[in-house]
Formats: structure tokens, sequence, C-alpha cells
């Protein structure tokens, strides 16, 4: 009887980690996918490639602002209303972008989607932790964070393709999958209970305020904020660059985030595993080093609209996710050792600095492009990625002591 009790709970928590995985992976995958979209939409919707890089803040801003909230609404209220809420709001939007004919119709398809996909994300994360023991934690971050970047790389990728069907048949697919996912949060009711007795707009404020307060936790914050302007801003800026000037078709763009996502999903699962044997010194140094030398190599290439420079920009742009995987893990890993009791509050922390450094991608790094063009834009990124070197430095520094508690802990 117990040996039937312990499979059946072996199962639910497989169950829950794939639907969990599948969700980490749609998030990217849907706000990455305007990466191979800018020719086909602006040539719909009769308006310019600019023009359609409206839909990244459009989706992003909202995604980031809910997230500091959702996280510690979850510590409250438990995980399972805020994922339902939030998949509501999510499926209504992917039918809202399907059915699109302007830009404006768009526009709003993607902040609703960026709200409804704020209250899944960082709640995610924390339910993993949930059901997670604390010495597997490193390798489930490490899961969730490869999940992410396949999502990044591949979201391009599946687009390139079904764009020749139809542009509208990718969001046909988020509505299958994000229909299943709202169909198992409302009927499984197992998932852990962890609502507090005290609620309200005053706990909420009080627990954001507690871990906004703590040093590791701003580096953390400002960590996050900062490397979402390295590989992300590097996939933004050379996508649209090369799709303005015609320079390779939406196909190939797509097949080198494609190799490139499934490369940082795999520096991702590494990375766990690494973390759990050891600590985050050495990944927080290789994925480091491989971001100045590819970003050596992208100012090497500078203008990417050379044909000839094909080869050496796809070598630069592939490491850049690579580093990606290894140092958006190691973040990640520790949203969640941080502080146990409100690990929500933390992953929403987490995911509101990343997705809202994404969101301002277009805007801050404009000037450089405008004024020095693409290579511009690599030399920005590099003094960025110098700064956050400096940031998750002083975040290793602090936090020392968190892997040898982790490791004596027992399973």
């Amino acid at each position: 009887m117990h040996q039937n009790s312990q499979v059946r709970t072996a199962r639910f928590s497989k169950s829950i980690e794939f639907v969990i995985f599948l969700l980490f992976l749609l998030g990217p995958l849907t706000g990455n996918i305007i990466n191979v979209l800018f020719g086909v939409l602006s040539a719909d919707f009769n308006v310019t490639p600019d023009n359609i890089l409206i839909a990244i803040p459009a989706f992003m801003f909202p995604f980031a602002v809910i997230q500091l909230l959702s996280g510690a609404i979850s510590d409250i209220k438990g995980r399972t209303p805020v994922l339902i809420f939030g998949l509501i709001l999510f499926l209504i939007a992917m039918i809202l972008a399907a059915i699109s004919f302007n830009l404006e119709m768009y526009v709003i398809a993607n902040i609703i989607g960026g709200i409804g996909f704020g209250f899944i994300n960082p709640v995610l994360i924390a339910l993993m932790t949930d059901i997670t023991p604390p010495p597997l934690i490193p390798k489930k971050m490490g899961y969730l964070s490869a999940s992410a970047n396949l999502g990044v790389g591949i979201g391009p990728l599946i687009a390139s393709q079904m764009i020749l069907i139809g542009w509208q048949s990718i969001y046909l697919l988020f509505i299958i999958i994000t229909s299943f996912c709202l169909v198992y949060f409302i009927f499984t009711k197992n998932f852990p209970k962890i609502i507090k007795e005290e609620s309200g707009i005053r706990i909420l404020l009080s627990q954001l305020s507690k871990e906004w307060r703590r040093f590791p936790v701003i580096l953390m914050i400002l960590s996050a904020f900062l490397i979402s302007h390295t590989y992300i801003a590097l996939n933004i800026w050379i996508s649209k660059t090369l799709t303005q000037v015609h320079v390779v078709n939406e196909t190939l763009i797509g097949l080198i985030l494609g190799i490139a996502g499934i490369g940082a999903a795999i520096t991702g699962i590494l990375t766990g595993f690494l973390i759990k044997r050891r600590d985050t010194k050495i990944p927080l140094f290789a994925g480091s080093l491989i971001l100045v030398c590819s970003l050596a190599i992208l100012l090497v290439v500078g203008d990417v609209t050379i044909q000839n420079s094909f080869i050496l920009l796809s070598l630069g742009w592939i490491l850049a996710s690579l580093s990606g995987g290894i140092l958006f893990t190691s973040i990640t890993y520790y949203s969640q050792v941080i502080s146990f009791e409100r690990r929500g509050v933390l992953a929403g922390s987490l995911t509101a600095a990343y997705f809202t450094g994404i969101a301002l991608v277009p805007t801050t790094l404009a000037p450089f492009s405008n004024v020095f063009g693409i290579t511009g834009v690599f030399f920005a990124i590099l003094l960025v990625s110098i700064i956050f070197i400096i940031v998750i430095t002083l975040l290793y520094i602090y936090t020392k002591n968190i892997d040898t508690n982790i490791k004596k802990t027992p399973d």
C-alpha cells in the first residue's frame, strides 16, 4: 500500500514538473518569436519593421511589473489560484493575437499577454522549489533555465517555419498549449498548500520590503536587469538589423537562434549539476569569460550586414547565448536560496528585473545604434557586461555561505 502511494506521488511530481517546464518554455517562446516576425508582420500590418519593435515593450513592461507582485501574492494566497488567473488572461491574449488585423490590435494582445504571463512566470519558479528537496534545487533551476533558453532559441526557429503556413498558426499552437496547462491546473488538486493566515496589501508590501532591503537581494535584482542587456539584447538587435537589410532570410535567422537556444539549454542543465556538486564560482567565471569572448568576436565583425562575416557573426552570437544559459541559471538559483520563506517574492523580483531590462533594450540601445550603428550596440553591451560581472562577483562574495548550508541539508 505504501509502495503504491510512493509510485502515485512520483508520477504526480513528474506531471507537475512537465507542466512547469512546458510553461516556462512557453513564455520566452511567445516573447522571442518577434525576432523573425518583423518582416511578415510589417507587411501584413502595412508598417515598418521599426514600428513592430513596439510589440516587445508592450509585452515585456506589463509582464515585468506584474511579476513584482505575483510571486509575493502566491506566497500568501497559494500558487494554483495565481497560475489559473494568469493562464486565463494569457489564453485570451493568444486568441486576440491570432485574429489581429492591424498593429494596434496586436499590441493590445501583447499587453494582455504580458499581464497574464506575469502571473505565471515567477510562480512556476517558486512552485518548482516547493516540490523539490533543497539539495536538488540547483539541478531543477538548471532545468528551468534550460527550458527558458530553449524557448528563446526554438521560438524563432519554429516561427520561421510556421510563417510559411501563416503567422497566425504560431498563435494557434500557443492557444493549444495554454489550454492544456489551464485544464491541468484547474483539475489537479494535490499541490502543496502554503497559504498564510494573514493576507492583504499590507502583508504583501511587507514581504517585498523585507527582501528589497537586503544587499544580496539588491545585487541579484541588479544582475538580472543587466543580463537582459547582454545575450537577449544581442538577439533582438542582430535579428532586427539582418531583417531590415534583407541580408539573410527569416529561416536562417531562426536556425541560428535555434542552435543558440539549444546550446544555452545544455549549458543551463550542466550549470545546475555543477552548482549542486561544487558552487557557483566556476559557472559565474566561465559564463563571464564566454560572454566577453563573444562580444570581442562581434566587435571584430562590426558590420553584420556584410555577408562574408556571417559565419563569424554566428559564432559570436551562439557563444553569447551559451553564456546566457550559464549565467541566468546561476542567478535563478540565487533567487530560490537567499530566502526560503519568501521565494515567491524573490522569484518575482528576479524575473521582473530581467524582463524590464528586455523591455528597455530597444530604447536604451537605440542611441548607440543611431550614432554608431550595430557596432555601437556591441560596444554598449560590452560595457554593460563589465558592470554585470562586477555585480555578480559581489553577489557571490556576499552569499558564499549559502552553498555550504544547502549541501548540509538532507535530501
